[in-house]
């Protein structure tokens, strides 16, 4: 995976959120992670998409996804 700073995950997030509200099922959020030393986008989705719904990089930022199942108030 590439490297990039905190700026560019951000500017990639927001393009990223772009792309994805209201056309991904089950996207439950998107946030900034910490990656090998630099920063990348993190999708939370409930369930795992199909191939090639989320990108790997956005402008050479990684993008890493989670698969954190049905969200539920505690």
């Amino acid at each position: 995976m590439s490297v990039a700073t905190l700026e560019e995950a951000r500017a990639a997030k927001a393009v990223l959120r772009a792309r994805l509200l209201g056309r991904l099922p089950g996207l439950r959020g998107l946030g900034i992670a910490f990656v090998d030393g630099g920063y990348g986008v993190r999708v939370l989705v409930d369930r795992r998409p199909a191939d090639g719904a989320i990108p790997d990089d956005v402008d050479g930022v990684p993008v890493i996804v989670d698969v954190v199942g049905e969200l539920t108030p505690l």
